[in-house]
């Protein structure tokens, strides 16, 4: 086989890593657009949250999980009462988040999960729309904020 008959084997194989990686640059494009308008107020543009009120996402072990599926479910359902952050005690005044299933699509909610894990210092895997979706549908009857004993419960690996 010649070179010049390998060639739209060799152009396929260029193309397909470049689509997944402009793909991934729409997704993190879209969750820092909903970082900005849902998120930021309480965790702030840098991700460290405020101390004493609203818990950092820098840097966090929670957002470096193997698996998103904490995080997942924090987000659809909100997170109430204290919380361990990389080996400390971390307490607010209020309820720590707000759920927002209600209010965020699958996508949204994928989209702007691994520009938080992909962001402020941190290294994860992206979330994908169906890992949402199947979280929300194995999670449909609830409508209760987690609490941290709760979601400990979910494996992370």
């Amino acid at each position: 086989m010649s070179l010049f008959s390998k060639l739209p084997l060799l152009a396929a194989a260029c193309v397909l890593p470049f689509t997944a990686i402009i793909h991934a640059q729409d997704s993190l494009s879209r969750g820092q657009a909903v970082y900005m308008q849902v998120c930021f107020a309480c965790h702030q543009p840098t991700g460290l949250g405020l101390p004493g009120m609203f818990p950092p996402l820098a840097g966090s072990d929670w957002v470096a999980a193997a698996k998103p599926d904490r995080l997942i479910r924090m987000v659809l359902h909100g997170f109430t009462g204290p919380i361990t952050l990389n080996g400390k005690p971390f307490t607010s005044p209020a309820p720590l988040m707000p759920p927002q299933g209600a209010a965020l699509s699958d996508t949204q909610i994928a989209d702007v999960l691994t520009y938080v894990r992909s962001s402020f210092g941190n290294k994860a895997a992206a979330v994908t729309p169906e890992q949402v979706k199947a979280i929300r549908e194995a999670e449909k009857a609830r409508s209760a904020m987690w609490t941290e004993a709760e979601i400990l419960k979910i494996p992370v690996e």
